[in-house]
């Protein structure tokens, strides 16, 4: 149902007879006036296509709480049922209309309860949030939040002026024209189409579903200008009647299904929440022809974002909008945006720059939200109520320490050299690329995807994982996407299954990175599932090109074996970058910083035998690389227990010894496991 708030103005109401022994005579007649008035708008809702109240009376005015269905009944035609009752119960003269106000339904269930605290329903007619269904707030299993957007009309230009204003992507661009196309019915038939969001956070995301739902109310696409958001959405919430009501309730509005999920730890989100995905895709499945779903995924936090998407693509039509970016200046404008529509305007000054990170060369929409969101932090604290300067507050717990920019961070690698100057290489031949589009120039359709060969250990994966990242920060990704999988990801049980299971992994890495680890698996198979994986990838490799960069990875020989099964195959690389094994200064120095990281300290002896060990496990086969380190320190740490525990008992263990990591602790058997190679014999032994 969509809510109103509708404002009656009269001259003046038929007068009462008044007695003179009850003074209080007129007072009552207004109450009576109600309940009359109330009793009667009721007499027309038989069909169940409306209903309202009066919850308000004042001289010269009556204030009406409206709840209609759209598809049953139009506004226009209650006000009218509304104006007749009010002259028929009233007598009122001069009758005219106020703009009727969208409200949410939460403002609707309060103006009923006043109405009732006056008594201006009589039993027949009083209707509760519970006899309509509004009474789904405070659900432990999920959080609603209704907003009521601007509901001027606005027109393309200013349209795009606004999508300017906050960094829009070319895909809510294009949008945009689909919207505004002078081709389109200018009335309400229903949704052609629905939307996913994918943005950093959900502020960034809500600016454009506001924006898109303002443009759509003003070309008569949508109803309504509310928008219903459902979030924390937990993994008990199926089959729960409220989230039924929700639904049916946002008839003719928008509802944005947050699907990071609730906060905790769930696992994995596919099956702690598959009840969940499956219950949310029969409402929308049941809904979607009458209610707008905008489905909004955070990129960090994908919560059941991929499971519901593909569950709900057989009978919802959906259009991606991505989020934004923008060069510094570009930012600021949007940071200046915030800032206007904000309450901390008046506050605004030469500082806002000094809140966006200015190493950075492109910015998205969630790095200007949370610049303005520390600032506004800030602002509360020394402008708003400035006694809050120097205050000192408790320190925060678990709070995450800001990392350091990927590029950073994979320059600070140990060892890799070819590896790092390879990247920049890829770096700039995208930043080229780009700049070569900017200036129409075709760029013969040169490929992006890569091979990544090493021995396990080598960092091919957490170079993929960084790789995304920097190509997300330099503008080259749109989504930075990262979609991780092997062999079992990929291949199906049954015929026909493979192609589609591949399909959908391209679709959870648009505009980011699909990474294929082991890919050579694809390769060693007794039956054509795996070729029919590899073909549908090197299709889906040249459909979405410009959409996906893919990585595969594996042995270096084995993955020759694997470039050679498809003619295809090898013509669609670009960059071929081999991972050599680290030596044993290389390793050492990974430990050093493994353990550094852990707040864990080697002396000089301890050093020195990890380089022992170190150098000693370069020389065996398939030795595991920074796998081996890491390994090889966990082990330390808990022969470091076993000596602590065992040399103090019960006494308190300085804090220093905690930290220490002696030589003795790497007299540990892992060292000999990993190096020694066991040799099985037959026969006896004397």
């Amino acid at each position: 149902m969509l809510c109103y708030n509708l404002s009656l103005q009269y001259k003046s109401l038929l007068k009462v007879e008044i007695k003179d022994d009850d003074k209080d005579k007129n007072k009552e007649s207004l109450e009576d006036k109600m309940v009359k008035l109330n009793a009667e708008i009721y007499s027309h809702t038989s069909q169940d296509d409306f209903f309202a109240v009066g919850y308000s009376a004042d001289d010269g005015c009556l204030e009406f709480a409206v709840a209609v269905w759209p598809d049953r009944i139009s506004v226009s035609k209650v006000i009218k049922i509304i104006m007749r009752a009010v002259e028929k119960t009233c007598g009122a003269e001069g009758i005219t209309v106020s703009p009727i106000e969208e409200i949410t339904t939460k403002k609707y269930s309060e103006m009923l309860e006043e109405a009732d605290n006056r008594d201006y329903m009589q039993r027949s007619v009083r209707k509760t949030s519970r006899d309509l269904d509004f009474d789904f707030y405070g659900n432990r299993y999920f959080k609603i939040n209704e907003i009521i957007t601007d509901n001027e009309k606005i027109k393309k230009k200013s349209a795009i002026a606004r999508a300017r204003e906050i960094m829009a992507d070319k895909t809510l661009y294009d949008e945009l024209e689909r919207i505004y196309a002078r081709g389109n019915a200018r009335k309400f038939y229903g949704y052609p189409v629905h939307y996913s969001i994918s943005s950093g956070n959900k502020e960034s995301g809500m600016e454009i579903i506001k924006l898109m739902i303002q443009m759509l109310y003003s070309q008569g696409r949508i109803l309504s200008s509310r928008i219903t958001l459902l979030s924390q959405i937990k993994e008990d919430c199926y089959d729960e009647s409220d989230l039924k009501h929700v639904c049916k309730h946002a008839d003719g509005a928008a509802i944005v299904i947050d699907m990071r999920g609730s906060d905790g730890n769930h696992g994995n989100y596919a099956r702690s929440y598959e009840r969940v995905i499956r219950y949310l895709a029969e409402l929308v499945e049941e809904y979607h022809s009458k209610t707008l779903f905008f489905f909004l995924e955070e990129l960090e936090n994908s919560g059941f974002a991929k499971e519901l998407l593909i569950k709900t693509e057989d009978y919802v039509d959906r259009i991606e909008i991505h989020e934004g970016m923008g060069q510094r200046e570009e930012a600021m404008e949007y940071f200046h945006y915030l800032v206007k529509k904000s309450n901390f305007s008046d506050f605004e000054d030469d500082s806002l720059g000094d809140y966006l990170q200015s190493e950075r060369k492109i910015y998205k929409c969630y790095d200007v939200h949370d610049a303005f969101n520390k600032w506004s932090k800030d602002v509360l604290k020394t402008k708003a109520y400035s006694s809050y300067k120097e205050c000192k507050c408790i320190a925060k717990t678990g709070e995450k320490k800001r990392k350091d920019s990927a590029y950073v961070e994979l320059q600070e690698m140990i060892g890799l050299s070819e590896v790092k100057a390879l990247t920049n290489q890829i770096i700039a031949s995208y930043k080229m690329q780009s700049i070569r589009d900017g200036y129409g120039m075709q760029d013969g359709g040169i490929s992006k995807h890569m091979v990544f060969t090493g021995n396990p250990g080598s960092a091919k994966t957490t170079v993929a994982r960084l790789l995304t990242d920097i190509l997300t920060d330099e503008g080259v990704l749109k989504t930075g996407a990262l979609v991780e999988c092997g062999r079992a990801d990929l291949v199906g049980k049954y015929v026909g299954w493979t192609a589609r299971i591949v399909r959908d992994k391209f679709k959870e890495a648009s505009g980011g990175v699909l990474f294929i680890d082991e890919a050579y698996s694809l390769v060693d198979d007794r039956n054509s599932y795996g070729a029919e994986a590899i073909n549908t990838i090197v299709q889906e490799m040249e459909n979405q090109r410009d959409n996906v960069i893919v990585i595969f990875a594996g042995y270096p020989d084995r993955m020759e074996e694997f470039l050679n099964q498809n003619e295809g195959l090898r013509s669609r690389i670009a960059f071929q970058i081999n991972f050599p094994d680290y030596n044993g200064e290389e390793l050492t120095s990974i430990l050093k910083l493994m353990a550094k990281n852990r707040g864990l300290k080697l002396d000089n002896k301890a050093i020195e035998k990890c380089r022992s060990i170190c150098e000693r496990a370069c020389t065996e086969k398939e030795f595991g690389n920074g796998r081996f380190v890491r390994n090889l320190l966990e082990q330390a740490v808990l022969k470091q227990s076993q000596r602590l525990y065992a040399e103090y008992k019960d006494k308190e263990i300085p804090k220093a010894s905690i930290e220490r990591l002696e030589v003795s602790d790497f007299e540990v058997n892992l060292s000999d496991a990993c190096l020694k190679k066991k040799v099985n014999t037959i026969g006896f032994a004397i």
